[in-house]
């Protein structure tokens, strides 16, 4: 009794991970579909603006890209784009990164999604 109760969190617990979750891929191109490569700076915060998010901004670095260790970009702007529990007492979250050179410019887009439990 106690394995199949074990089984089937497992596989509750993957179902509602992979139902739950878009890719961080498939977000980063709706977002590069609304703020192309070369969007300025401003152009981004009135998109934050238009859908409601509430944007941090740096005007003095960029962003860690923590899949490859990188500083993109001299400025910066980020947003949680969702956050909710994708099953009891995990929590996961998805926050967007937009990388802007010297001249003001998106040079990238990094999507982040956490996964927290206690």
């Amino acid at each position: 009794m106690m394995r199949r109760c074990l089984l089937f969190l497992i596989t509750l617990v993957l179902g509602s991970a992979i139902v739950a979750c878009k890719p961080a891929f498939a977000v980063r191109h709706s977002l590069l579909n609304e703020t192309p490569i070369g969007t300025t700076f401003e152009r981004v915060l009135k998109y934050c603006s238009t859908v409601s998010l509430n944007c941090a901004v740096s005007k003095t670095a960029g962003f860690l890209n923590q899949d490859t260790g990188k500083v993109v970009g001299v400025q910066s702007i980020w947003a949680t784009l969702s956050q909710n529990a994708t099953i009891p007492l995990v929590k996961s979250t998805v926050t967007a990164y937009w990388g802007f050179g010297s001249d003001g410019r998106l040079i990238d887009i990094w999507v982040w999604r956490t996964n927290d439990a206690p």
